[in-house]
């Protein structure tokens, strides 16, 4: 079942990245719609539609948003929000490719989305060739309250 389609809000238009040239950013702020499934996936999950936009998941646990790759990196980024909003799960599926010193700076990044409000950051990021010139280098990670608790291989072109 699908439970949400969140679009990007922030697009990485820097470096290697030019997202503007062919995507617009979602720009509703806390604002859903319903998005009518393609029929090949309604007959896979039964639905019709599904919810599109900015929201979060709540459960009668806990809360769960997500951030979307270079959302991470914006002085805005949405876990702020979120955060202070009660999320307590933050999940960030993400293609940030290899630079020098470029993961230690990710890792900072995602340590300090919990250490103020707390919560777990769930990251993940795409390891291996573009099949072109960009190298992803993986570094999936779990963070809970400022503190990585699991950090998953880097540098390896094993398939995944």
């Amino acid at each position: 079942k699908i439970l949400l389609i969140r679009p990007k809000m922030l697009m990485a238009n820097h470096g290697i990245y030019r997202e503007m040239r062919w995507f617009s950013p979602w720009s509703r702020l806390r604002q859903v719609e319903e998005y009518f499934l393609p029929r090949m996936i309604q007959g896979v999950t039964g639905q019709d539609t599904v919810p599109f936009g900015d929201c979060v998941l709540s459960t009668k646990d806990t809360c769960i948003g997500t951030e979307i790759c270079a959302e991470l990196w914006n002085p805005n980024s949405p876990h702020i929000q979120m955060g202070l909003d009660g999320v307590e799960i933050f999940t960030n599926s993400s293609a940030s490719h290899h630079e020098l010193r470029k993961a230690d700076q990710r890792v900072n990044l995602i340590k300090s989305a919990t250490t103020k409000s707390g919560g777990i950051y769930l990251y993940a990021n795409q390891r291996g060739c573009d099949g072109d010139r960009v190298y992803y280098d993986g570094c999936a990670m779990v963070v809970i309250n400022g503190d990585v608790v699991a950090h998953g291989a880097q540098f390896s072109l094993d398939d995944v």
